[in-house]
């Protein structure tokens, strides 16, 4: 090859390598940008960690002190409220530890690392109030077949006003709302309630539930503390608030069940709608067709897209995946967004994986 063909192909490379970096290809949302959102993500499981070493700390105090009162007055309904603070706080802890997995980062066994088992603690969370719940339906049954236990209508109504208020307290320490902020490497802090609704932290959501169903329990004990109170022979009302709650506890858990169980079938997320988002992909300059689109979740506000997008054959790939890539990340709470770009002879009508999934 002559030197001045070397030249050439020297200058053509130059060029070519000017293009990349003036269209931004090289520094615009890549795997670097990510770094954001790995610090949105720590940022938030320092905040969820927070609540639960708060929760945990309350919790544990006001369970010893039902657990005494409730022993005191023969109560089972307020037993029944110890032994749920009781599986609240097993359930902060298995948070907090889920929570200190997820942080570790990827290795080549586990490459998106330990995010998953912020949900399997969650969901271990769920089993065991489950299982409790069940076993003090168990003891209030026994109760009503065998009425031979008295009931100190004082002492209770004073623990039930008390764990009302404990309640009270952890449930507004849980309480969070999918609005927050986020900075990325185009825009400034954006709120991403404006976006797309952000799903609350698994584990603290988890907590929440927990937290809430136990501020109705007492509730209910209370109001059964105030009729034994005032009438002692209906002390039968002590059971029949715990098979009142019993049944609210399983309704309360079912949505947080479906929840999780989306997320380990990954399924697309809540608040995401597979057609809409094709239709924002189909709708950019030189798509041609979008397939093999997928939407699913680490977490429950970790979302991933993965699709492949036929371009016109005249079209700047590059280009049109830098503008694609943008779009997504701007209009959508993506954690990752990855696109394979194909030219229009790719898409084959009889390939199981071009075509659209079923509704």
């Amino acid at each position: 090859m002559s030197s001045t063909s070397l030249l050439q192909n020297n200058a053509n490379k130059e060029n070519h390598n000017k293009k990349l970096v003036d269209s931004g290809t090289g520094s615009w949302h890549h795997c670097h940008d990510h770094a954001m959102a790995f610090e949105s993500r720590k940022r938030e499981q320092q905040q969820a960690s927070r609540k639960l070493y708060m929760a945990s700390v309350m919790c544990l105090i006001f369970m010893i002190s039902e657990v005494i009162g409730g022993r005191i007055a023969g109560s089972l309904a307020v037993m029944t409220d110890a032994a749920h603070m009781s599986v609240d706080l097993m359930s902060f802890l298995i948070s907090l530890i889920s929570l200190w997995l997820s942080s570790k980062r990827p290795s080549k066994r586990l490459t998106y690392g330990w995010h998953r088992a912020e949900i399997l603690g969650a969901l271990l969370s769920m089993v065991i109030i489950w299982a409790v719940t069940g076993v003090l339906t168990y003891l209030a049954v026994m109760r009503l077949l065998h009425p031979h236990y008295e009931i100190h209508g004082m002492v209770m109504l004073i623990t039930a006003g008390c764990a009302v208020i404990a309640n009270m307290i952890l449930s507004l320490m849980l309480y969070q709302t999918g609005h927050r902020h986020v900075q990325d490497g185009h825009h400034a802090a954006c709120h991403l309630s404006q976006r797309t609704p952000a799903s609350a932290n698994a584990s603290v959501r988890a907590a929440f539930i927990h937290a809430v169903g136990d501020l109705i329990q007492s509730v209910s004990v209370l109001v059964s503390a105030l009729i034994i109170f005032i009438e002692p022979a209906y002390k039968m009302a002590d059971s029949i608030c715990t098979f009142i709650f019993s049944v609210f506890v399983l309704g309360t858990t079912m949505t947080v069940l479906r929840d999780i169980l989306q997320v380990i079938m990954e399924g697309t997320p809540k608040g995401l709608s597979y057609d809409v988002v094709k239709e924002k992909i189909l709708a950019m300059d030189n798509v041609k067709s979008v397939h093999n689109l997928h939407l699913w979740s680490l977490t429950m506000n970790q979302t991933l897209l993965m699709a492949h997008i036929v371009t016109a054959d005249t079209a700047d790939q590059q280009q049109v995946l830098k503008e694609m890539t943008e779009a997504l990340f701007d209009t959508y709470n993506f954690h990752t967004v990855t696109l394979q770009m194909e030219p229009e002879g790719a898409q084959k009508p009889e390939c199981i994986f071009c075509q659209d999934p079923r509704d």
